[in-house]
């Protein structure tokens, strides 16, 4: 899938043991700077489920936060385009922002429990909803199998619902 982002570095702070402390304040700045683009440019959405992804990267410590684009669609600066990989994603979801945190380590412990390994930092989806002042999203990770396999087989049609997202 293919996305136009913005991206900050640094806005995570690494904790003695090896967590990462966000630092609200750059990240609201971020967000406000891309959905003030979103807005001022209506860029072509590839995906309208999906109203925005907050991508984190731990080794960058940044936060990179998209929208789908059409794959035709060249978006205008400060935007970069980002090819995102995809793949299976273990998630739990929150209905809130403040929940955000829960999700993401609930989201984390089961992935643990299943045997599987993280093939990402944290994924935020952000979906459409009718409330504004609720932005439920769903907090997880794409995983792998302990081999490096894709923990799922290619659906045979959309019809098979499956336990983890693809």
């Amino acid at each position: 899938m293919r996305l136009a982002c913005f991206e900050a570095e640094g806005v995570y702070r690494r904790q003695p043991d090896g967590s990462l402390e966000p630092d609200w304040d750059a990240i609201g700045d971020l967000w406000e700077r891309f959905n003030d683009w979103r807005v001022r440019v209506r860029p072509a959405l590839g995906r309208i489920d999906i109203a925005a992804l907050g991508l984190t990267n731990s080794e960058t410590r940044s936060l990179r936060v998209a929208v789908p684009i059409r794959s035709d669609y060249r978006p205008p600066e400060p935007a970069k385009t980002l090819l995102f990989p995809g793949g299976s994603f273990a998630y739990c979801y929150a209905d809130n922002v403040d929940e955000i945190d829960e999700a993401g380590a609930i989201a984390a412990r089961w992935v643990e429990e299943q045997g599987l390994r993280r093939a990402s930092d944290l994924i935020e989806v952000y979906k459409f909803h009718y409330n504004q002042d609720q932005h439920p999203c769903d907090c997880g990770f794409l995983v792998l199998n302990g081999n490096g396999a894709d923990p799922l087989p290619p659906p045979a049609s959309h019809a098979n619902p499956l336990p983890i997202a693809r």
